[in-house]
């Protein structure tokens, strides 16, 4: 529930109240999300391993750092959104 919250903006003070966790606790969890997305978006996405229906790239006017990683924001300043097929009806 944590890593969603934060991939969703949440701030991480709010977690850390929320909850009463620890703040370097959580900010670990985080570090270790975005590396796990790193590792997963360098295996499937630049091996062009997806079969794509679509893909758009939307524009920010602003330069992302680290911290954004979760937010799906790029270094390049661009959102990319991936379509692809369900494996059922109904089904992410």
């Amino acid at each position: 529930m944590v890593v969603t919250l934060l991939a969703y903006g949440c701030p991480l003070q709010a977690i850390v109240h929320a909850f009463g966790l620890d703040e370097r606790t959580v900010a670990e969890w985080r570090d270790r999300a975005g590396s796990h997305c790193e590792q997963v978006h360098q295996a499937i996405i630049e091996q062009g391993k997806l079969d794509l229906v679509h893909v758009q790239a939307d524009a920010h006017s602003h330069q992302s750092t680290r911290d954004d990683c979760l937010d799906g924001v790029g270094d390049d300043g661009f959102d990319a959104v991936v379509g692809g097929r369900s494996r059922e009806p109904g089904t992410r």
